[in-house]
């Protein structure tokens, strides 16, 4: 059969080939051979007869072939083969021009020596010893141009992130001796005076100047270091007070060794709502409502309050948080809150009112320090409601450490309470508990590990006086899964409560413990160029009155979305001990 074509769409196939002529352009074909993968494209890299089009006739690649002899001398030199011999042919191939090099590049030129040394002001001063420890440039090497100028570089980096902006070289050299093919690195560096802080300038709208400046890690008088004035960026962007905090010295105004330094703060919107919503099986899909207000006043203080609404579980919470002496270190909160819980094992409902001191070290550890009134109801089990009244003073200490991605290859995150209820300060009775927390993640070429540990422990006179808050239960996302949240933990035989059963295995019903112990491991693989990774996991513990602990374990396969927040986790757990079979568990949130 024929197929006859309309002129317009012959004319549609003819532009459509003019356009695909550019790209089938023939290029000239340049091959090298011998020598070191680096020497050959670093001569590649420095040969201008590459620009040279198919169209240039050959008297002129034959006449620029002879310039190029200066540039793969330079481009070797530039690697340490100072004896580099080469043969170089041109062929006139069909469609282009092409040229074969041979490369012969004899022995290389290898570093002998080092020497450094720096004068001036920071002459002793630590921050240059890295230079002298850690050159980047081993003896006997060969010799290598790009690392030496690197060298050079980094002089004047180290000048000017610690305030030599004086700084210069006295003498900067590469002595080669060809007939020993030996090189010596000479530097001699005078960092001239090093330079302090000035006067600071600080722009702003919203807040007290002197409330600011107690954000402040510098002075006037102090050697200038740009990594504190980043430090101090970095203070007031996580504020919560600033859009945009931009700290510059005016490098263009130097006298008597001082630096004036400018700081420029941007006011972020006063107040904020939000409303969120999320899903996990521990308590089922939830709504987030918020409202923050930054700055009441020019002090810094600020209110938020929170609602996170679930079928199972919900949270409100009013805080009031007044800035300390380190405002970017230290704070006092006043709350409170509200709390409900409904489980299959318990009901609770409490209400909390207290106070906080919160500090953040300079090694990194957050301690919390808190006294809470808490009043719940709660009923566990088949027991009728009862109400308790605690005054709670605790103690808490948390640090993270992560890499800062939202799927981390390598970090951990370490949290211990300490918190107690003496009868003494009038509430209804004592105990005292410790809960410790700990997570760690390690990545591999192959993937990544993660541990997961929980330890609790009450001690108290009557276990039964304890409400459900203060229990230890185990079972759900976090904790064991294959297990309903909180389903996990020692038994009683409500019978006596109700009557005898059909079933005598109904009569059990979980009430807590006074001790948890959980541990998880997991391995879980990213797929290359995805944000969905594969997980195996394997969980086991339990909550137990005493050491009277019955392992349950439970373990599966789970896959994760790496979302900006942190992985989205979808799991389904096979309980192993037991008969509570297969169960699904979402969860959301960062890993550490």
């Amino acid at each position: 059969m024929l197929t006859s074509f309309s002129p317009l769409a012959r004319g549609f196939a003819f532009l459509l080939s003019l356009l695909a002529l550019p790209l089938l352009a023939a290029e000239p074909d340049i091959e090298l051979s011998g020598g070191t993968k680096s020497l050959r494209e670093n001569i590649r890299q420095h040969l201008t007869l590459a620009d040279e089009s198919c169209k240039t006739p050959m008297w002129r690649l034959h006449a620029r072939l002879n310039d190029a002899e200066n540039e793969i001398a330079v481009a070797a030199q530039a690697l340490g083969f100072y004896e580099l011999e080469y043969k170089a042919k041109l062929r006139n191939d069909k469609e282009c021009w092409g040229l074969d090099i041979t490369l012969t590049p004899g022995e290389p030129v290898r570093v002998k020596e080092v020497r450094i040394e720096i004068n001036g002001e920071g002459n002793q001063d630590e921050i240059f010893q890295t230079l002298y420890d850690k050159p980047g440039i081993k003896i006997g090497n060969r010799l290598n141009h790009g690392s030496y100028e690197t060298l050079k570089a980094r002089f004047g980096t180290l000048a000017a992130i610690h305030g030599y902006f004086d700084a210069e070289f006295e003498h900067s050299q590469i002595s080669i001796n060809t007939e020993e093919r030996t090189a010596i690195i000479e530097l001699i560096y005078n960092t001239g005076a090093r330079y302090r802080i000035g006067e600071i300038n600080l722009q702003h709208e919203i807040l007290d100047e002197d409330f600011l400046r107690r954000y402040f890690n510098i002075a006037e008088g102090d050697y200038y270091d740009s990594d504190e004035l980043l430090e101090l960026k970095n203070l007031y962007n996580a504020s919560n007070y600033f859009s945009v905090a931009s700290i510059a010295p005016d490098l263009q105004e130097l006298k008597d060794n001082k630096v004036t330094v400018n700081m420029q703060l941007e006011a972020r919107k006063r107040r904020e709502y939000s409303v969120g919503a999320g899903v996990d099986t521990d308590a089922g899909p939830r709504v987030l409502l918020g409202f923050e207000d930054r700055y009441v006043n020019p002090r810094g203080h600020s209110i938020a309050a929170d609602i996170n609404a679930a079928d199972k579980k919900t949270t409100a919470l009013l805080a009031y948080t007044i800035p300390m002496h380190r405002p970017a270190y230290e704070f006092l909160r006043i709350y409170t809150g509200y709390q409900k819980e409904i489980t299959d094992t318990s009901t609770s409902h409490k209400d909390t009112f207290g106070t906080s001191y919160t500090y953040y070290q300079d090694n990194k550890w957050l301690q919390t320090y808190a006294l809470d009134y808490e009043q719940e109801d709660s009923i566990i089990g088949s027991v009728s409601q009862v109400s308790t009244n605690l005054i709670i003073p605790s103690v808490a200490i948390t640090r993270t450490k992560t890499d800062g991605s939202p799927y981390p290859l390598s970090g951990w995150t370490l949290l211990a309470k300490l918190s107690g209820s003496p009868e003494s300060l009038g509430s209804d009775f004592s105990f005292v508990q410790l809960h410790l927390r700990a997570k760690y993640v390690k990545g591999f070429s192959f993937g990544r590990i993660l541990l997961r540990s929980e330890l609790g422990t009450t001690q108290l006179d009557d276990f039964s006086e304890l409400p459900a808050s203060v229990r230890f239960f185990a079972g759900g996302d976090a904790s064991v899964r294959g297990y309903d949240y909180k389903s996990l933990g020692p038994t009683r035989d409500f019978s006596k409560f109700v009557g005898p059963l059909e079933n005598p295995k109904l009569a059990e019903e979980v009430v807590g413990g006074n001790n948890l112990l959980v541990n998880s491991i997991e391995y879980d693989y990213r797929f290359e160029d995805s944000k969905w990774a594969a997980a195996v996991f394997f969980d086991a513990g339990n909550a137990a009155n005493d050491t009277d602990l019955k392992v349950k374990r439970g373990t599966g396969i789970g896959a994760r979305w790496i979302s900006p927040i942190g992985p989205i986790r979808i799991d389904v757990a096979k309980a192993l001990d037991g008969d509570e079979g297969v169960r699904l568990h979402i969860s959301m949130g960062p890993d550490l």
